[in-house]
């Protein structure tokens, strides 16, 4: 399938065709942003690109479209040139109807742009209500200076693409977890404390408590320490809430911001 070499060259090719777009002549498909375009669009991608990028754009035998690793910042124009027309002879075009095309571009765009700036896909209401009692997420995470201390504070969540925001759910520790390992020290004291690991050296480690409270510890203080592999965060939200669920709390996730989110956003 056509579609499927020219995207796998996408990441590299784009750019080249991105240093002849001028300014003032980009525009935003109606396709861009739209749950029912995005939909379509992920259902063309899995239909062939998703043999090389992987179902959800995270990468394979074809590149990683989720990391932002584009040398110069894509409008939409040029992703649609880039996916309909080809690049020279690197990309043969993708020969899709235009619509179909567009589709294929709101998803690609979906992958990386803040959640803040698309529409919900669930129901934010009932996200909140999740969040704030049956999840606990609240117990580690803080949202506009409240909540818990342990995890990152989620005030700008929606500054993330809404992929990455349902992987920290459902996947916690697909990003590595940098930053958050889970950390057990025993002192020479008797002292244990426990908490995540924010810095550790082969002569300290800095460890926040559920409280917030930041130990820098001095290792030859330290006669045991045991490091979690991976994120703190359960592990099973995915069987502990219904997909529906996880819809909606990753919507109340996606609306929380620094910035007031534009209207037409909103669900």
């Amino acid at each position: 399938m056509r579609v499927v070499a020219g995207l796998c060259l996408l990441l590299f090719s784009a750019p080249v065709l991105a240093q002849h777009e001028k300014e003032g002549e980009k525009s935003k498909n109606p396709a861009i942003g739209n749950p029912q375009a995005i939909e379509a669009g992920r259902k063309l991608f899995a239909n062939g690109c998703a043999a090389c990028h992987g179902a959800e754009g995270q990468g394979g035998r074809g590149p990683n479209l989720r990391a932002q690793v584009f040398w110069h910042p894509l409008d939409d124009d040029t992703l649609y040139k880039a996916v309909q027309k080809g690049v020279g002879g690197a990309m043969p075009p993708a020969n899709l109807p235009e619509d179909q095309a567009w589709q294929v571009v709101a998803f690609v765009r979906s992958l990386t742009a803040p959640a803040a700036e698309n529409p919900a896909p669930g129901d934010i209401a009932n996200g909140e209500k999740i969040f704030w009692g049956a999840a606990g997420c609240s117990n580690c995470h803080r949202v506009r200076g409240k909540g818990g201390m342990l995890g990152p504070d989620l005030s700008n969540a929606g500054m993330r693409a809404l992929p990455d925001l349902w992987d920290s759910v459902v996947d916690p520790d697909a990003d590595g977890a940098l930053g958050y390992r889970a950390v057990t020290l025993t002192l020479k004291s008797g002292q244990t404390l426990k908490g995540v690991a924010r810095n550790r050296t082969n002569y300290s480690v800095q460890l926040q408590d559920a409280q917030g409270n930041v130990h820098l510890v001095a290792m030859e203080d330290v006669t045991d320490m045991t490091i979690g592999r991976g994120s703190p965060m359960p592990k099973n939200y995915a069987t502990r809430l219904s997909k529906q669920e996880v819809n909606d709390l990753v919507s109340y996730l996606s609306r929380l911001t620094v910035r007031p989110a534009d209207a037409t956003t909103k669900k």
